[in-house]
């Protein structure tokens, strides 16, 4: 797992959010929130995951990120105080801590060590969103999937003796958006990887079976 996305909070911070947030479980591909939504909430993912995109004027989806067990969304409009920008989603069924955008300031009044925890995962995503557009530059189609396989892998990948099992379903396209490519560039990078038995894919599954091969495409 790839901790510097993360917040970890301590017991006390824990115990600091279950005072004022409210569980939900939702199922798959429901929408959290939507653009132009006020920003009421801030959410705490407890199990699942969130898929975060925008709309074109074509109507073509782009998927901005994924967000993973033990990470906090919807905080960048909240902070801002600005409408929502781009819809949330669930990938899975998915069990979540909201809370009021109010009680949320509240918290960071009486835990200023939090502000700090915050400051640096926003600091990163916008670190990884350069990154993406460094990528976008200077690497190929194979090498962008790549560098994005490896990054899934520290963030969901299951460990087994002999490959790696990347715990998230994600279709060609969610995988096209987050590179910068067409879906059927990704379909053919895909089977190039398998092909030179760098992975393993059926349907949705993915699984890396040479690790070091796929590291030394990027």
């Amino acid at each position: 797992m790839n901790d510097k996305y993360f917040i970890y909070l301590s017991s006390e911070e824990q115990e600091s959010f279950k005072q004022y947030s409210m569980p939900l479980v939702f199922p798959k591909e429901h929408t959290i929130f939507s653009p132009g939504d006020l920003p009421n909430y801030i959410y705490f993912i407890d199990a699942g995951r969130i898929k975060i995109y925008r709309l074109t004027m074509d109507g073509e989806y782009i998927t901005i990120s994924i967000r993973h067990p033990g990470e906090i969304f919807g905080l960048a409009e909240a902070l801002c105080d600005m409408p929502r920008q781009c819809f949330a989603t669930t990938l899975e069924t998915t069990r979540l801590q909201a809370i009021k955008k109010e009680d949320f300031f509240r918290i960071l009044i009486e835990k200023p060590q939090l502000n700090l925890k915050i400051s640096q995962v926003l600091s990163r995503r916008l670190r990884q969103t350069e990154t993406v557009i460094h990528d976008l530059v200077h690497y190929n189609v194979e090498a962008r999937l790549a560098r994005l396989l490896l990054s899934m892998a520290k963030q969901c990948g299951k460990n087994y003796s002999d490959y790696i099992l990347l715990d998230i379903v994600l279709t060609h396209k969610d995988i096209a958006s987050m590179i910068g490519t067409s879906r059927q560039s990704v379909t053919l990078a895909l089977q190039q990887l398998k092909d030179k038995g760098i992975i393993d894919y059926h349907k949705r599954e993915i699984k890396i079976v040479d690790f070091t091969k796929l590291r030394s495409l990027t």
